[in-house]
């Protein structure tokens, strides 16, 4: 293409703006930002104010130039749009007419934009500056649907490709003057706290996103549930939680709400010991972001010594949850049960459950005790291995491993014939689990 085409094809393209431009500014008054953002896609480095400023001095130099040349249509033109060209008039119509230009507001803003930008932009900024350690952040624009709506109307009675939205400019004017004030970093995936801008209101509020993290814990008393337990002080309920020792982390990370995400539950009467349940622990809207980890896992230790122990390890993400509901599920666990047999138990008899339950598939309805809460199912699952010692003659202990999901009371019981084989089965005498306790979660065989 030679030079000679590409003025020729520059001078169509601007021509194209100027005329598009030309007839917004006849229909509609506007203001710099908000012409300049109807041709946004069109060059680099500018703002859309310095854009749409640079059109508005296009359209009223060459207005000039034609009444300069004695054009009387031109000057009646001018005067018909210069209240809705606005300031970049004014020396002109002053110089015209005598009189100083009366500036309609802009159809899209009411003439505010630059007002809402600043607004929100300096109250974010003092909102993260007092009550968060944020390093990342994300502006959102919140637009009223009758600015949308007639933002949208103007693109499309004017065909106007190369328009970028109100919200988009919000979001970008806002975010360039909280980085230059506080240094923080945008993040779009996940980030520290969310800027939230309502356009025409100009508010601004924060919105702080979860914070997880992963470890485990360990249940060291007995009558202590997993989930936090809404009826405290009842005769039939128990008296903490773990996720009532994990309440601390919302104090300190000042957060809206603490959840326990956990690698199934343990009953309430069970002990949860060795190296513990893995967990991730959610904290809702936490305005403390980067806090030391071990501060916080000895908040938790000391608020819930002697109940509760938890292990905190790093921040993860919420694809940590779903992994963490669906990889232990048929891990192998290893349990210890205090047994007590209606009738007398030998140790030939212990030596048998220990030979019938080695790599032995138990068939298991679902318990009776928890059939009100869950599906009433048949499900098959795999006893590892047990090893037994006796304590008395109808007293014994039982190190179990076998495949999660596997009710190891009821492994224990029979529940009635609903689990088969179980130790009632094997010892031809009615078995109980007086206590339980969970070793290990996980284990590899």
């Amino acid at each position: 293409m030679s030079a000679s085409d590409v003025r020729r094809e520059l001078e169509e393209a601007w021509r194209e703006v100027v005329s598009k431009a030309y007839e917004l500014i006849r229909s509609y008054p506007l203001c710099d930002s908000c012409l300049g953002r109807m041709f946004a896609l069109l060059g680099r480095g500018y703002t859309n104010t310095e854009r749409g400023r640079a059109i508005k001095m296009a359209l009223v130099m060459g207005l000039h130039r034609q009444m300069r040349e004695g054009s009387q249509e031109a000057l009646q033109v001018f005067l018909e749009i210069a209240p809705n060209l606005g300031n970049v008039a004014s020396h002109l119509y002053r110089e015209t007419t005598g009189k100083e230009l009366v500036v309609r507001p802009c159809f899209i803003c009411g003439s505010n934009l630059e007002q809402i930008v600043e607004t929100a932009a300096r109250t974010a900024i003092k909102l993260i500056r007092s009550s968060t350690d944020a390093r990342t952040f994300l502006v959102s624009a919140l637009v009223s649907e009758a600015v949308r709506e007639r933002e949208d109307a103007i693109k499309r009675a004017f065909g106007l490709s190369y328009a970028e939205s109100i919200g988009a400019e919000v979001r970008r004017e806002v975010s360039k003057r909280i980085q230059k004030e506080l240094g923080l970093r945008p993040e779009f995936r996940k980030p520290d706290v969310v800027v939230e801008v309502s356009v025409p209101a100009g508010k601004a509020s924060l919105r702080f996103t979860h914070i997880l993290i992963e470890g485990a814990y360990r249940k060291l008393a007995r009558r202590i549930s997993q989930a936090l337990w809404l009826h405290r002080g009842r005769d039939d309920g128990p008296y903490f939680s773990v996720e009532e020792a994990l309440q601390p982390l919302g104090v300190l990370l000042k957060g809206a709400e603490v959840v326990l995400h956990a690698s199934g539950r343990e009953d309430i009467d069970v002990r949860m010991l060795g190296t513990g349940r893995p967990m991730v622990v959610e904290v809702k809207e936490a305005r403390i972001r980067y806090p030391e980890l071990r501060n916080l896992e000895e908040a938790v230790n000391s608020y819930a010594r002697g109940l509760v122990n938890v292990k905190l390890g790093n921040f993860v993400g919420r694809q940590e949850v779903r992994q963490l509901k669906t990889r232990e599920a048929r891990k192998y666990k290893t349990y210890k049960a205090l047994v007590y047999v209606e009738g007398t138990v030998t140790d030939n008899d212990l030596q048998r459950l220990e030979e019938e339950f080695a790599g032995r598939s138990v068939r298991q309805r679902t318990p009776r005790r928890v059939r009100h809460r869950r599906p009433d199912i048949i499900r098959e699952r795999v006893v590892v291995e047990v090893r037994t010692r006796r304590l008395g003659d109808n007293v014994f202990e039982a190190l179990i491993t076998a495949e999660g999901g596997l009710y190891i009371k009821e492994l224990v019981s029979g529940d009635g014939g609903d689990t088969t084989p179980s130790f009632s089965e094997i010892l031809g005498s009615n078995a109980h689990c007086v206590e339980l306790d969970v070793l290990a979660v996980g284990v590899e065989t």
